[in-house]
């Protein structure tokens, strides 16, 4: 234990040491050095290496995999969403037996009723405030 510590004391004196034989970090940089110059020769390829990538066939099985792979997880999610979908039938999807005409006006007299609802609630919700006031002396 003594030891570790001891060790540790020794770096951190050594360690302005060698931080203060750096140069200030307000001179201006080094010159880069020059690049190599570019090899003159050119290496001729092997005879019979023909590297051309991969063949016409491999490329369109890999296209076909990956359009079988992207149409797999679109089955897979619909599949899930109908399984996890509500029941109730929705409005406006004609299974009522109702007509387009008489669907909307049961639409808006529903509308009508929330939003008188919601009046009679903001309504109520103001009153109790006001009676809720600090009284000012």
């Amino acid at each position: 234990m003594r030891s570790a510590l001891v060790a540790v004391l020794v770096a951190a004196l050594l360690a302005p040491s060698v931080a203060a034989a750096q140069s200030s970090p307000f001179q201006p940089l080094p010159p880069a050095p020059a690049p190599a110059p570019p090899p003159t020769e050119t290496v001729p390829p092997a005879p019979g290496s023909d590297d051309s990538g991969i063949s016409a066939l491999q490329q369109g099985l890999l296209i076909l995999a990956g359009v079988v792979l992207v149409v797999g997880i679109g089955v897979a999610i619909a599949r899930d969403a109908r399984r996890n979908a509500p029941v109730e039938a929705l409005p406006g999807s004609g299974s009522g037996g109702a007509s387009a005409g008489e669907d909307a006006a049961a639409r808006k007299k529903t509308d009508a009723r929330a939003a008188q609802k919601h009046k009679a609630a903001a309504k109520r919700a103001r009153q109790a405030r006001k009676k809720n006031r600090p009284v000012r002396k």
